[in-house]
């Protein structure tokens, strides 16, 4: 599925997951597809991107794409 992520990620992510340990990494990760489009894998409910399958993705960082035969 194509979406398009939210800017400030790090932050949002942060709010999110307060009690996650959150390192670099993770912010790195973040910083490199803030506000991009991208296409995200689902494990069960769980959105992934789909280029990196360790850093969960909560539905509050990404809008879904919606394709013209989607609406």
């Amino acid at each position: 599925m194509k979406a398009k992520m939210k800017t400030n990620l790090v932050e949002r992510y942060k709010a999110i997951m307060p009690f996650e340990e959150y390192d670099e990494e993770i912010g790195t990760f973040l910083r490199s597809i803030e506000g991009k489009e991208v296409d995200l894998r689902f494990v069960g409910p769980d959105a992934f991107e789909i280029n990196d399958d360790s850093i969960w993705l909560p539905d509050t960082l990404w809008d879904k794409i919606e394709k013209e035969n989607d609406k």
